[in-house]
């Protein structure tokens, strides 16, 4: 249980990573006009994309929030059932002479009310059940209506993207990662549906490649390998967590120096946070991946909002 636990804390704190970057899309859609002539052949991205990356955040805040609610208030109940449970017994214990006492009143009628005790306990164990489902569908609306929203700004923008340059193998991947996470969200599963969120954030990087937004493509493609590495490490499969924190390698060569020219010592933390990461992963030390984590997770917040910033100036100008 402990190592459980910690994997849904890990899973929670690396999802405030993902929270920035649909906000600056927002906020920085006004001024990408300019920008797309400053970026050459790279058109602007379409509404379609910003509300993705947007419903993207959407999904992965709301698992954030029943990652919480479901481990935070569940280790409240467990200090207080104990009490409860305590007084329950004791009230128990107080009423045994008064029920004893009934006991022979009672055994005369009890096999008359039997059969009517017999048929609404069956009705009424099936009216918890269907409250249970129904409060279950209720709780997964926000996700469900999101990915309706995915779903059909992806069918929009699917061929706007082709024509822009985006190539099959990515719109296959996008819309294969779209299918797991709405059936994951279909059938309730919780780390299954914040794991196929990260991936679908994953895949959001490609059409960086073909826009021209805020963020470079390479941004994303090095928070995502952050975020999945920690998430498999959360889950104790410390071999694709390598090969997630090692996919970084490329993307955050190209995007280091464009960074060390907005804030040099800011990036050079951020460098090595992730070596830091990287380390803690390969050691295998869960508690050590979550500080490790953390840390890099913030250097590269800041990061994002230097970047952020030097595009909007950039593309003012």
């Amino acid at each position: 249980m402990p190592r459980r636990k910690i994997a849904f804390i890990m899973l929670a704190i690396l999802l405030t990573i993902t929270l920035i970057p649909a906000g600056c899309g927002q906020k920085q859609s006004a001024s990408q006009k300019p920008q797309s002539s400053n970026s050459g052949q790279k058109p602007k991205a379409p509404t379609a994309a910003e509300d993705i990356l947007k419903d993207i955040t959407a999904i992965i805040t709301e698992l954030d929030r029943k990652v919480k609610i479901q481990k935070v208030p569940a280790l409240e109940q467990a200090s207080s059932g104990g009490e409860q449970g305590g007084q329950n017994q004791g009230k128990g214990s107080g009423s045994g002479s008064q029920g004893d006492s009934s006991q022979g009143s009672k055994s005369g009628s009890g096999s008359s009310e039997g059969g009517g005790q017999s048929q609404s306990s069956q009705q009424g164990g099936q009216q918890p059940s269907q409250a249970g489902e129904q409060k279950g569908i209720a709780a997964w609306q926000k996700e469900m209506q999101s990915l309706k929203n995915l779903h059909r700004n992806w069918n929009m923008l699917e061929p706007q993207a082709a024509e822009a340059g985006l190539p099959p193998s990515s719109r296959d991947s996008f819309e294969q990662v779209l299918d797991n996470l709405t059936l994951a969200v279909s059938r309730q599963h919780l780390e299954e549906s914040l794991t196929a969120a990260i991936d679908l954030y994953g895949q959001y990087g490609e059409l960086a490649r073909i826009y021209a937004m805020p963020l470079p493509a390479e941004f994303y493609q090095v928070q995502y390998g952050v975020m999945a590495a920690i998430a498999e490490a959360g889950r104790e499969k410390w071999d694709t967590a390598s090969e997630k924190i090692a996919a970084i390698e490329d993307p955050w060569s190209m995007l280091l120096p464009r960074a060390g020219k907005q804030d040099k010592m800011l990036a050079q933390r951020t460098d090595f946070s992730l070596r830091d990461l990287k380390d803690a992963i390969s050691s295998q030390e869960i508690n050590l991946v979550a500080i490790k984590g953390e840390i890099a997770i913030n250097n590269f917040k800041a990061l994002e909002k230097k970047l952020s910033q030097s595009q909007s100036s950039s593309g003012s100008q």
